[in-house]
Parts: structure tokens; C-alpha cells; sequence
């Protein structure tokens, strides 16, 4: 995975999920369907033990782009929460200095604050 910069599609998992996600709503597919594949794909390559910091990029990119689209699905919101709190994501920050890494924690913490405000 590549990342360049601290913002929440500043990597290649999540830019992925959101094309994807993008991608399938344009196909037709329901916000469930195209959420499922994507979910699929991922649990299906990925192993939650062993590549939790990637799966937490596929939820925190899932529900950012759904709460773009106004489409969040509860299940998506919830996880993607859970994951931000068990700091997931930031494992992968620990080796890109303590100013990326403090400034990536505060992008989370901010995104985990929108999600928590959503009803």
C-alpha cells in the first residue's frame, strides 16, 4: 500500500474502495450490493488477524465515501469506529515519523467524531 499524504483517501486502499464504491453505484448496484462486493474482496484476500491495518482502510474509506454519497450504512459507520479506536490504521504510521503519525491519529479522530455525529 501506498500512501502520500494524512487525509482519509490519501492511500491506495482507500482511493481503491472509493472508486470501486463509485464505480458500482454508477453500474446500478444498490448502496447494499455494491458495499458487499467490495467487503467480499477484500475479507476474501486480506486476513483479519494478520492485515487489520488494511481492513480498517477499506471501512474508514467505505463509510467516508458513503457518508459522502449520504448513503452510511450503520453496520459500515459502526466498524469503521471500532477500528479507528483500536488505532488499525495507525500502525502503519508508526514508520513515517511522530509528525505524520500525530497528524494522521488527528485526521482519524476527527473523521471517528463525524461518524459518531451521524443519527
Amino acid at each position: 500500500m501506498g500512501a502520500w499524504g494524512t487525509g482519509i483517501f490519501d492511500d491506495d486502499t482507500t482511493c481503491d474502495v472509493r472508486g470501486d464504491f463509485i464505480d458500482y453505484l454508477e453500474e446500478g448496484k444498490s448502496v447494499e450490493l455494491a458495499t458487499q462486493i467490495i467487503l467480499e474482496e477484500y475479507l476474501g484476500k486480506y486476513n483479519i488477524d494478520d492485515d487489520l491495518e488494511v481492513l480498517s482502510l477499506v471501512y474508514i474509506g467505505l463509510s467516508a465515501i458513503q457518508l459522502d454519497k449520504k448513503c452510511l450504512q450503520e453496520q459500515v459507520r459502526k466498524n469503521a469506529i471500532e477500528l479507528i479506536k483500536r488505532g488499525a490504521d495507525l500502525e502503519l504510521w508508526e514508520e513515517a515519523g511522530e509528525d505524520d503519525y500525530e497528524e494522521r491519529k488527528r485526521v482519524l479522530s476527527e473523521f471517528k467524531q463525524k461518524l459518531l455525529n451521524v443519527k
